[in-house]
């Protein structure tokens, strides 16, 4: 859901897995996109913090 946002919203994402599941999972976001209330509910979401530290 959040790798769709990210590609809906302008942003070029670079997923990485070794799980084929999860390379498949990636290639499911193609086919579908989220509503601007979505959108904006996971926007809202952003609390400005990081995770890691990278």
């Amino acid at each position: 859901m959040i790798l769709r946002w990210h590609l809906q919203d302008g942003h070029i994402a670079i997923p990485g897995s070794h799980n084929e599941k999860h390379i498949q999972e990636n290639f499911d976001i193609i086919d579908f996109e989220l509503t601007l209330d979505e959108m904006e509910q996971i926007a809202s979401l952003d609390k400005n913090e990081r995770l890691g530290d990278w």
